[in-house]
């Protein structure tokens, strides 16, 4: 065997031998994110960088395991809560601390649009905004996920959908036992090593909100790249 050739192989074999170290560790992980809970901020079918060395803080993605996901085993979310935070959502916006967080971030949520509107966000948007359903006395409205920047700029911000403080979430108040729904949700004080999730998705991730708190015995890694 040539010289260059086989200081290539040795080459080739240590920085393999070094990524399944890194990987079986945790400290350098490469995970294949398949989800839209966290659309429009993560998309779907792309490759996440995770480490167990960072600490993750609010604000940061996290993947986790959590037996009653019932989609997934293993799930990605954005810490909204840690240790001894005061988680509130009020009226569909987040508040830890009583500071609103979500005000710096492009979340998704549903809206109610005209069936032209629609057509016209669909053809607009890069990403796929899929159809929910229709409402309305003759079926004209359309109520479809939509990233909260493109909702503001074409003046849908209002037409956002809600939950009151008096609808049901049978989820939510089994989980928590409290007449808690997914857009009035706490205050709630979370509790030593353990984390609040939430997807950016709001309307539809399966988040703290329906598979309760996260260990922090049970984080794989903090997302480094996004």
């Amino acid at each position: 065997m040539k010289k260059p050739l086989k200081i290539t192989l040795i080459f080739i074999g240590i920085i393999f031998s070094l990524y399944f170290i890194l990987n079986w560790t945790g400290i350098f992980k490469v995970y294949d994110y398949q989800s839209t809970s966290n659309f429009p901020t993560l998309k779907q079918n792309s490759n996440l960088i995770l480490s167990n060395l960072v600490a993750p803080k609010n604000g940061d993605f996290i993947c986790y395991f959590n037996e009653k996901n019932v989609l997934t085993k293993t799930a990605v979310n954005r810490v909204c809560g840690k240790e001894n935070d005061t988680v509130e959502i009020r009226y569909g916006k987040l508040f830890i601390n009583g500071r609103n967080f979500d005000k710096e971030l492009d979340l998704t949520h549903f809206y109610v649009l005209s069936k032209t509107e629609y057509n016209q966000a669909k053809s607009e948007l890069k990403e796929d905004i899929r159809f929910y359903t229709t409402n309305g006395n003759d079926k004209d409205s359309i109520m479809v996920f939509l990233p909260y920047s493109y909702a503001l700029e074409n003046n849908f911000d209002k037409r956002r959908t809600v939950a009151s403080k008096f609808d049901q979430n049978t989820i939510v108040q089994k989980l928590f036992k409290k007449n808690w729904n997914l857009d009035n949700f706490g205050p709630l004080i979370i509790p030593k090593n353990k984390f609040f999730v939430l997807g950016d998705n709001r309307d539809t991730a399966q988040d703290s909100r329906f598979v309760g708190l996260i260990d922090k015995k049970d984080i794989v890694g903090t997302v480094i790249n996004k």
